[in-house]
């Protein structure tokens, strides 16, 4: 296989994909780069946490969710393409302890091997994702340590039909020990 070298920018609308050759049976796994999208092209919309939720297409949603009642958000469908991004505007401390769950749309799912950082005592974990798994869930503590917080961002970027890749910018100062994540 060649090398190519290019000089200026190279462009693709639907990301960049890297490929795993399996030596012993020429499969191709591929794998996506670039998870997290450039939020310059998306346009940031405010909701009002008291209902379920379905977030739109390529917009960055900012969500105060604070853990005093559940919520439920549907993922518009896994469309080549699109992006999705949760911006997180409060601490989830707040007396009750009520979950956020980002639910696929359809017959959609996330990505198998997905991983998302959770927490299991005060320190952190991995959660992954099993097959057919359409739902990940956040469940907060009543306490100023959750591992998601004023400030954190959850992305959903769709490059194949019907399947959402994840990536996440949590909180990272040391006492952020709280939180769990899971897919289901």
């Amino acid at each position: 296989m060649a090398n190519t070298t290019f000089n200026g920018p190279v462009r693709s609308e639907k990301g960049f994909a890297q490929i795993n050759k399996a030596a012993s049976t020429g499969v191709i796994t591929t794998r996506t780069l670039g998870l997290k999208p450039d939020l310059t092209s998306l346009t940031a919309t405010v909701v009002a946490t008291s209902t379920p939720l379905t977030y739109a297409a390529n917009v960055i949603t900012v969500n105060n969710f604070s853990g005093a009642a559940a919520q439920a958000v549907t993922l518009p469908a896994a469309t080549a393409g699109t992006k999705v991004v949760h911006f997180q505007t409060l601490d989830p401390a707040h007396g009750t302890v009520a979950t956020l769950s980002f639910v696929c749309a359809g017959s959609d799912v996330f990505r198998t091997g997905s991983k998302v950082q959770s927490t299991a005592g005060a320190a952190s974990t991995m959660d992954t994702s099993a097959a057919t798994e359409t739902t990940l869930t956040y469940t907060p503590v009543n306490a100023a340590t959750n591992i998601f917080t004023l400030g954190c961002y959850l992305y959903f970027t769709c490059n194949e039909n019907g399947t959402w890749q994840f990536a996440h910018d949590l909180a990272k100062y040391t006492t952020a020990t709280a939180g769990t994540f899971a897919w289901s």
